[in-house]
């Protein structure tokens, strides 16, 4: 008698989860705060640094959340990008079958004990603070870290009894991978490749900081670098304070999405 296979999981129960994760929750009302506050803060009085002049906004907080916009937009740029390839990367390893597999994660593997600061140091220096290269550098640097989790999350699924019982039925692989793995392992690679947007934020930040990132006036960690030669600790505290609770905030959501990701 032949054992019945799992249908996908109905996305509305893992939307149920993420939503009734109250942390991910105030991460997820976090983030889209900062997002609106960054939009509107060039609407705002004195909203518009000066930085011909090398001068401030008048209102340090506006000022603060205009920078918002140059890290924010940068790190979805290239987290996203990592994300695509570092899933595309394991999504593709795990189909070729395992000794396909096997050499790319070794290779994701190598990648990924780079130290990402120093390649994003490395490269942007050579490029003169391009912002596509510094992207791609970014991207290229957390694509490896993404592989790496996103095939861990589709090995593990593979060994779930559902999946046992689709290759039970007589269903060959490629069709057990199209069918039923990737359609449950979605919220699973969404949790992998949102590990990019943290890291990405990150490294321009601290690329920035040592004047190796946006160009200034374009990030937090440009905004404390210049905060810092003035001599303004009010001007310098801020960005630190909102990147923080970015990070907090990205952080939050994606365990809530590992979490929803989680197939009963």
């Amino acid at each position: 008698m032949p054992v019945p296979a799992l249908s996908p999981e109905p996305p509305q129960s893992a939307l149920h989860r993420l939503a009734t994760n109250r942390r991910a929750s105030a991460g997820l009302v976090l983030l889209a705060a900062m997002a609106l506050a960054a939009l509107a803060a060039p609407l705002l009085p004195s909203g518009l640094p000066n930085w011909a002049a090398e001068q401030p906004a008048n209102d340090p907080v506006v000022a603060t959340l205009v920078e918002a916009r140059g890290s924010l937009s940068f790190a979805l740029l290239a987290g996203l990008l990592g994300a695509a390839v570092g899933i595309g990367w394991a999504v593709l390893a795990v189909f070729l079958g395992r000794q396909a597999e096997r050499s790319m994660m070794r290779l994701a593997e190598r990648l990924a004990g780079t130290p990402l600061v120093l390649a994003v140091l490395l490269l942007s220096g050579l490029s003169d603070r391009s912002a596509v290269v510094l992207s791609l550098a970014v991207a290229l640097s957390t694509a490896p870290v993404v592989a790496g989790m996103a095939q861990a999350e589709l090995r593990a699924l593979m060994r779930r009894e559902f999946l046992v019982a689709a290759r039970a039925n007589g269903l060959d692989e490629q069709t057990v991978f199209r069918r039923h793995l990737l359609p449950n392992a979605l919220w699973s690679l969404a949790a992998a490749g949102w590990l990019a947007l943290p890291r990405a934020l990150a490294a321009e930040c601290f690329a920035s900081l040592l004047g190796l990132g946006l160009q200034q006036g374009g990030s937090w960690g440009g905004a404390v670098a210049a905060a810092l030669e003035r001599g303004d600790a009010v001007a310098a505290l801020l960005p630190v304070v909102l990147l923080a609770a970015t990070l907090w905030a990205l952080g939050a959501v994606g365990d809530g999405l590992r979490a929803a990701g989680k197939v009963p």
